[in-house]
């Protein structure tokens, strides 16, 4: 039996296909739900451990696991509806809005999602014919070969054994290391981050994907209502 997650997940009005995590015939997607809207309520407290080493930061008053939820939070807002956030349901949903409950492996990989077909509009524009389909899921729809790259031991951690919404949040954090935007954002330079983000997450500024990404001034609000620093 794999371990359960939330009862119900629905991400209302999710929509855009974000191309940039690409691999075989998968594409990494990323919801245009909520767009333009602020969030209004707290994030959950980064949990412990939540960064390997030291955790100071260079930006007075904040610390870099403070920080990172912070910036988790704004990707996840930008990724899903704000209710969806809200009630951790994003941590359940793949790219067009259904549910999955199986948290102990990717949906992909439990069985629980075969793929989403995507527009021929979509895959001519990722690179692939028609029928191509998407494995994005989860509060960062990361798509499957993605996860299974970023699962794996290394210097940024142990394997990741499951899907768990602490997983979720630990295979973000390798990606921000990988794209530079923890760099940035350990050094004060949130908007930075958030551009260097933007090159893995289509819904953020900085994407090249041309996918109706958010302002950097909604990117930046979802941050600091997250309690951010900047």
């Amino acid at each position: 039996m794999g371990k359960r997650g939330p009862s119900s997940a629905l991400i209302a009005g999710a929509a855009v296909a974000a191309l940039l995590l690409l691999a075989s015939r998968d594409a990494f997607a990323a919801s245009d739900a909520g767009a333009g809207e602020s969030p209004d309520y707290p994030p959950p407290p980064p949990p412990d451990g939540f960064l390997t080493g030291d955790d100071s930061s260079h930006v007075e008053g904040a610390d870099l696991n403070s920080q990172l939820a912070a910036f988790l939070y704004m990707i996840r807002n930008a990724e899903h509806a704000p209710a969806a956030v809200r009630t951790g349901r994003d941590y359940g949903t793949f790219y067009g809005g259904g549910a999955f409950r199986d948290f102990s492996d990717h949906p992909v990989l439990t069985g629980e999602l075969k793929g989403v077909p995507l527009s021929d509009s979509m895959c001519r524009a990722a690179g692939f014919g028609p029928g191509c389909v998407s494995t994005a899921a989860g509060a960062y729809q990361i798509i499957k070969p993605t996860w299974q790259r970023v699962r794996a031991a290394g210097s940024w951690g142990p394997y990741l054994a499951d899907f768990s919404p602490a997983s979720q949040d630990e295979a973000a954090r390798r990606l921000l290391i990988e794209c530079g935007a923890l760099r940035q954002l350990d050094a004060g330079n949130v908007s930075a981050a958030i551009l260097k983000a933007g090159k893995l997450w289509a819904s953020l500024p900085g994407s090249t994907a041309n996918q109706n990404p958010k302002s950097m001034d909604t990117a930046l609000a979802y941050f600091l209502n997250g309690g951010g620093v900047a």
